[in-house]
Order: structure tokens, then C-alpha cells, then sequence
């Protein structure tokens, strides 16, 4: 099963152009991931020592996990989405973005809603 969550467009830029202002360099940046956390009824976006929470419709929560190089392209490319909300969804390997599909062998998704600590 999928995480899957639809949240305002306006909010979600908001949430990764201030996440990717706090990323490290790309040369410093090893094999850290970025967490998307979805609970209830809000996703909570951490990476490295900091987060950023919005509200979301959730279909499916659960933990998805994707490297720092994939949640770049992932803000580079919703710069260019309009609208007012987008649909995410995760699965192992994939993320699909409205009707785009993001592939990388390090996505990884937990489907049972638990908390997640910075530390993992």
C-alpha cells in the first residue's frame, strides 16, 4: 500500500523552499534522506535537524523516506505546478507527484503510522 496525501500547492512550496534553504551543500550532503512523516491529517517534512509541518487530506499515512538529491528534484519540479492543491504518493522505489512519477531504488515507505525521531 501507498502513503498518500493531498495538501495546498501554496503551502507545500512554502514548506520545501524553506527546508531546501536549511539543506547542506550537495558535496555535504552523503547519503542523508529527508522523511515525509503523514499522520491524520498533516504531513511533517523532517531532514537532518529541522522540520516543517502542513495540513493534509490523508488517503494513506504512514513514512515515506527519500534521499536529499531526490527531495531537490522533487522542489525544483513542483515550482512548475499550478493549481491549488497536489496529490503525493509513495511506494517502494517511486513517488508520484500529481500524474508525474519519480523513480529512485532508495525510496522507501513504512505504511504502519508511527512517529519518527530525527535520529534514524
Amino acid at each position: 500500500m501507498d502513503v498518500e496525501f493531498i495538501v495546498r500547492l501554496s503551502e507545500l512550496k512554502s514548506a520545501f523552499r524553506r527546508l531546501s534553504a536549511r539543506l547542506p551543500d550537495e558535496s555535504e550532503a552523503g547519503a542523508e534522506f529527508v522523511l515525509f512523516n503523514v499522520g491524520e491529517s498533516s504531513l511533517e517534512i523532517l531532514v537532518q535537524e529541522t522540520a516543517e509541518g502542513v495540513t493534509a487530506a490523508v488517503v494513506h499515512p504512514g513514512l515515506a523516506r527519500v534521499p536529499i538529491s531526490v527531495f531537490r528534484g522533487i522542489a525544483r519540479a513542483i515550482r512548475f505546478y499550478r493549481g491549488t492543491s497536489i496529490r503525493f504518493a509513495f511506494s517502494p522505489e517511486a513517488l508520484r507527484i500529481n500524474q508525474t512519477r519519480f523513480r529512485h531504488p532508495s525510496i522507501s515507505v513504512l505504511t504502519t503510522h508511527t512517529s519518527v525521531s530525527q535520529d534514524h
